[in-house]
């Protein structure tokens, strides 16, 4: 089959990576995050390895997602994170899936949903994240609510950091957390699951009364910040040179003229673009590797290709030459957090925008 990109995931570094994961969060359960096609690498190949190595949960954004899964994984608790839409409720109670709720709409009409089975809710609580969760004066009648309805489960409690790295705010979100995991405690059954911290709140945050975390990013091997934790990277990116040219100096590059080169320079057109998840702001600022080089990204990024400056590279540049965009290539490497760095956008930005004219290729090991 033809291709003009291709994305290789190593499996065996994931299953490392929910060893540490697994390993950080201690005593904690792990409610792995797998939204999105698991952020990019594929649910289908991702989520039975998380399954087989121990993960408790797996978290997903909407009912077509947890329908995924429940067909690959009959017994896996499988946790939706936010609201259904009125249109979602059948499919919701057919594939008996967990969900979280930020209001007493939402848990009047799970309560009335089903009286042949239980549904498992884990309350949310907005504790400043200013996106899904109750209020701090509702919680009270909310888990009330819940507890005093017969086909409800309370089977978890939970808030959200929107920015872990900030001790200040973090802090302040999580005594407002833990005061209310104290004052309600009588109201929490024995098996709920209490959870605060996603990725970066695993590493830079402390536990507190949770028992559980929830991870996404950090399973794809993409870094928080500085932090050296040992995790290897899962996700390659790669391309191969199209056509080679020389251009003048002072001529101007790809739509817009946003570039223009100050001196006679070679040229590398790389069938690869915003249509296959490259960023239009890695115009002028990303990079790619290219004989073990770094390449520099010339003009804008456009909708099937992108032009490199090859000139400085030694011995010639042909068709075909691999071309790194996420990955390692001689002593160089481009992360995911640096090819997102030079966009100006986030690793998940990155990782879920991988689409378009490429092929995934699943590496893995045998394993007993």
């Amino acid at each position: 089959m033809s291709w003009r990109h291709r994305v290789d995931i190593d499996l065996v570094a994931l299953r490392h990576n929910i060893k540490v994961v697994r390993k950080l969060a201690d005593h904690q359960d792990v409610i792995a995050v797998v939204k999105a096609n698991a952020f990019g690498l594929g649910i289908e190949q991702c989520a039975p390895i998380y399954d087989e190595l121990g993960v408790s949960v797996l978290a997903v954004a909407s009912v077509s997602e947890a329908q995924a899964i429940r067909e690959l994984l009959p017994q896996q608790r499988i946790l939706i994170l936010g609201p259904l839409l009125p249109h979602e409720h059948d499919d919701f109670v057919s594939c008996q899936a967990e969900i979280m709720v930020s209001s007493k709409e939402e848990v009047e009409i799970l309560g009335k949903l089903t009286q042949a089975q239980s549904i498992n809710v884990h309350l949310d609580i907005d504790t400043g994240m200013g996106r899904n969760g109750c209020s701090i004066e509702d919680c009270e009648a909310l888990l009330q609510l819940i507890n005093g309805n017969e086909t409800l489960h309370l089977a978890g409690i939970s808030t959200h950091y929107p920015q872990a790295y900030d001790d200040s705010f973090s802090t302040q979100q999580e005594k407002i957390f833990d005061d209310l995991i104290t004052k309600f405690h009588e109201l929490l059954p024995i098996d709920c699951l209490i959870h605060r911290a996603n990725s970066a709140g695993l590493i830079y945050r402390p536990p507190g009364p949770c028992n559980a975390v929830r991870v996404g990013l950090l399973l794809t091997g993409a870094s928080h910040g500085e932090s050296d934790i040992g995790l290897e990277p899962v996700v390659k990116w790669s391309s191969a040179v199209a056509l080679v040219k020389n251009i003048k100096a002072k001529q101007g590059v790809s739509y817009n003229h946003s570039c223009h080169v100050d001196r006679d320079s070679r040229i590398a057109i790389i069938p690869v673009g915003y249509a296959d998840g490259l960023p239009i702001h890695a115009s002028n600022s990303g990079q790619v590797l290219i004989h073990g080089h770094r390449c520099p990204i010339l003009g804008q990024v456009t909708m099937d290709y992108v032009i490199v400056d090859v000139t400085d590279i030694d011995g010639e540049v042909l068709v075909g030459d691999e071309v790194i965009l996420i990955g390692e290539q001689g002593a160089e490497t481009i992360s995911i957090a640096e090819c997102a760095h030079n966009a100006n956008t986030i690793p998940y930005d990155i990782l879920c925008g991988l689409r378009g004219r490429g092929q995934w290729h699943y590496h893995d090991l045998p394993h007993s």
